[in-house]
């Protein structure tokens, strides 16, 4: 018998140069398609994925891209013969297909539940088809957030935030973190003064904080009758239902108690014997903001991490949000987290239109966003409040802060603000102007330090910073405080004095 032990084909040259021409070709269609072509390609597969939304609405363009959604605009199909100010227009959302089915059906309670309403977008139908979903919303038009950053008067960011909080009132009413409020997510038709609260896909249940005061442990191990009875409901769980084992399944990490009694099942089943595990009391759980004693380790105060701490478990805690807009908790991965959340990113849209800055935090990762909120606030203020939800802040150097009056005035190229005389303070008699600050060395006119002796969230009726009454920067330092129980929330922030007008 003959054996091949292979064949070698040669093509000629012009036929491998076509091939390569004939790829080349095909990826310069692909890199020649405008935006409109692209967006009309991709209606075109959804409409083929799901042909009963091609029945009821007509696909115009995409309007909005994210990374778990896309969303495009639409209208009924029995209106096509109408002029387009007479049809009723709708914003589709479009689902990637990866997406996990809690966050969607989460997603879809949020907006059946509290939307419709006080600012709140609503949904009108749901179409699902295998793993293609689509929310139909209304749509009310709106412009980028950049256009008239610059452009809003006092009375316009009164209404704009009064609009917000509503809506972020009702929002934690339910129990619900929005985790994503920015311009981009709160629409706002200009022309009509209409707002919408969007995008819930981020949207997160309060998780009940930790208690006040542990439980007090044990005072004697339990007694030998306990274990007993452990075994005793560990063989009932053994005779239950297949049906009731599937019920009682946890998803949530296990401790090593219940990898101890699987184990003790899989030994019975095999036929051996165990002896019973010890049973001591349970530590009890450490104290809410207590400072946990450790002993020194080698690299205290040492600009380095030595292997001990390396290998210690790391903190875990949601940071879903969008870049710029997460707060100290978020940044120190805080577990308990709360509507205050949501507050801070409030501030945050605050900050940009009184500085007419967007964005106005730049900072690519977590370390850089701390850094930034250290040099506008501080650094003993931000280490503080980590100290507060059980973390160390270490830095290279103190910080002092910057007043967000003086910034703001600076960045209008608007005058610098008068200094504010501390409360309750007796008449002085009035001293020649400093010329230099004595703290950055800077004319006065050019000096961004805080003044330490009149509270940063204290307004005096009357002045005008920048063209924003002084009761708007008040607000702000109540938006941007880096405790989160200390921050203002939004049924507090709807009674102050700049959003219902009694600042004068």
């Amino acid at each position: 018998m003959s054996r091949i032990r292979g064949i070698e084909v040669r093509l000629p040259k012009d036929v491998i140069n076509n091939r390569k021409n004939g790829l080349d070709i095909v990826k310069n269609k692909k890199e020649d398609l405008t935006a409109e072509e692209t967006d009309q390609q991709q209606i075109k597969e959804l409409v083929s994925k799901l042909p009963k939304l091609d029945k009821i609405f007509e696909l115009h363009r995409k309007i909005g891209v994210g990374t778990f959604s896309s969303v495009y605009l639409g209208s009924l199909r029995q209106h096509h013969g109408l002029a387009e100010a007479e049809r009723r227009w709708f914003a589709i959302k479009h689902l990637v297909p990866n997406t996990h089915p809690a966050r969607v059906e989460h997603e879809l309670r949020c907006l059946q539940e509290m939307g419709g309403q006080d600012n709140i977008i609503g949904v009108e139908l749901c179409l699902r088809h295998v793993d293609t979903i689509v929310f139909v919303m209304p749509y009310i038009p709106h412009r980028k957030f950049s256009e008239y950053v610059s452009s809003m008067d006092a009375q316009e960011l009164r209404d704009y935030l009064k609009a917000l909080f509503v809506a972020l009132k009702r929002v934690h009413s339910f129990g619900v973190i929005h985790r994503d409020v920015k311009p981009s997510n709160f629409l706002y038709d200009r022309e009509n003064k209409r707002y919408l609260l969007v995008d819930f896909g981020l949207a997160q249940r309060i998780s009940p904080p930790p208690p006040a005061v542990p439980p007090p442990p044990p005072p004697h191990p339990p007694p030998a009758h306990a274990n007993s009875n452990i075994r005793k409901r560990l063989r009932d769980e053994e005779q239950s239902p297949p049906a009731a084992k599937r019920v009682a399944l946890d998803l949530t990490v296990r401790g090593r108690g219940e990898a101890a009694r699987e184990g003790e099942h899989a030994a019975r089943g095999r036929g051996e014997r165990r002896e019973p595990a010890l049973q001591l009391p349970a530590a009890p759980p450490p104290a809410v903001n207590s400072e946990v004693k450790r002993p020194p380790c080698a690299c205290a105060g040492v600009g380095a991490v030595c292997a001990a701490c390396a290998g210690r478990a790391g903190a875990r805690a949601c940071r879903a949000g969008t870049g710029g807009f997460r707060p100290p908790e978020v940044l120190l991965k805080y577990p308990h987290q709360g509507p205050a959340v949501d507050m801070w990113a409030a501030g945050v849209v605050l900050a940009s239109v009184l500085s007419a800055r967007y964005p106005f935090f730049r900072a690519a990762d977590d370390a850089g966003a701390l850094a930034e909120l250290a040099d506008l606030l501080g650094s003993a203020p931000l280490q503080r409040a980590a100290a507060k939800l059980g973390r160390r802040l270490l830095m290279s150097r103190e910080r002092r802060g910057l007043c967000m009056r003086k910034l703001c005035a600076r960045l209008r190229n608007a005058p610098p603000p008068a200094p504010r005389a501390p409360p309750a303070a007796a008449p002085a008699p009035r001293a020649a102007p400093a010329r230099a600050c004595a703290h950055c060395r800077l004319p006065a006119a050019q000096c961004l330090c805080p003044d330490e002796r009149v509270p940063a969230d204290q307004f005096t009726a009357g002045v005008s910073v920048a063209g924003f009454p002084d009761s708007a920067f008040a607000l702000l330092a109540r938006l941007l405080e880096p405790d989160p129980a200390a921050r203002i929330s939004a049924a507090a922030a709807l009674a102050h004095p700049f959003i219902t007008g009694t600042d004068l």
